[in-house]
């Protein structure tokens, strides 16, 4: 699983990532992936309403978000928002990334596009400030709801921080680290006890994003689904996404991914295998199936995607059942 770390905080060494340095080291002792997009420091662009994501889906902003922040939204299933109060509410940096993913809003609730890890991904909230005031943080953490929901990540939790505005004032708070480890304990436990299946296709531009949303689609809370290929391409297929959609399923940002990346998220449980150089591919230690499955370039996109629905659900019933 990856867990994604937003920084806000325009200082270098300051508090605010000193405690999500903390957050995402303990995240990853307990086996995830982590990322960490420090936002002052990415090209990313203030919201210029142009309306385009209100009718499209899609951002015509050029910038680091648009390349790749998007992607690992998406692609997150813990996405920690970190950030020290200003005025009440959240730096203008990282509310910068905040109004460009009103893309996502537009998806959730305008196109009606449902993202297959949405029954599992969480949200969480890092934040410190200077005073002590009863309502120091009631801004940051209106806007992070409304921002959690529109990427499906619901409030799972926060840690704040008061009366720290010094140097090292939260590394040599008391309680911070033990803090730290209890609640991303409590945030992955459930997330960990679940099985790994991998979807492997030689390109995964089509058959295995497919595959793999239809499983997550329908069964999130029980497998960790992914998708690679032996020789990814750059891109999806022209059409998969579209296909997706018609079945209310979002996998827009996704990108074909190669297997030894997929693997950095934990062996596999099960392979199941799309096509005959995956079915040549043997990993160690995992359970292999191989389906008989049309070549995307024969088929429509949506009629693929229709072919793999009920091998999909066969394969979840198979599993529960076992």
């Amino acid at each position: 699983m990856l867990v994604l770390g937003l920084q806000g905080s325009p200082r270098r060494n300051g508090n605010t990532r000193f405690l999500l340095a903390a957050f995402l080291e303990a995240a990853a002792r307990r086996g995830a992936r982590t990322r960490l997009l420090s936002v002052p420091e990415a090209d990313i662009r203030p919201c210029r309403e142009l309306g385009v994501c209100e009718k499209r889906g899609t951002c015509p902003i050029r910038d680091d978000l648009a390349r790749e922040g998007y992607g690992l939204i998406r692609e997150a299933e813990v996405v920690v928002l970190a950030s020290p109060v200003f005025f009440y509410g959240m730096t203008a940096q990282i509310k910068a990334l905040v109004d460009r993913c009103q893309v996502f809003w537009a998806r959730k609730y305008r196109l009606r596009l449902a993202d297959p890890r949405r029954a599992t991904r969480r949200g969480f909230v890092l934040s410190v400030g200077a005073t002590r005031g009863k309502n120091l943080f009631e801004g940051l953490l209106l806007s992070a709801r409304y921002f959690l929901d529109a990427i499906d990540a619901p409030l799972a939790g926060s840690l704040l921080y008061r009366g720290i505005e010094g140097p090292g004032d939260l590394a040599r708070h008391p309680a911070v680290r033990g803090e730290v480890e209890a609640a991303v304990e409590e945030l992955l436990a459930p997330l960990r006890r679940r099985r790994r299946l991998l979807f492997l296709a030689r390109q995964d531009d089509g058959i295995g994003p497919m595959a793999a949303a239809l499983a997550g689609h329908r069964a999130a809370a029980a497998w960790e689904v992914h998708s690679a290929g032996l020789e990814p391409a750059a891109n999806l297929r022209p059409g998969v996404a579209e296909a997706m959609a018609e079945q209310g399923i979002d996998i827009g940002f996704q990108r074909p991914r190669v297997l030894e990346e997929a693997l950095a998220e934990g062996p596999p449980d099960v392979v199941v295998a799309l096509d005959a150089a995956a079915a040549a591919a043997r990993l160690e230690g995992a359970q292999h199936e191989s389906w008989e499955v049309p070549a995307l370039e024969a088929e429509p996109p949506g009629r693929l995607r229709d072919a793999l629905g009920p091998r999909v659900e066969d394969f979840l019933g198979r599993e529960a059942g076992g």
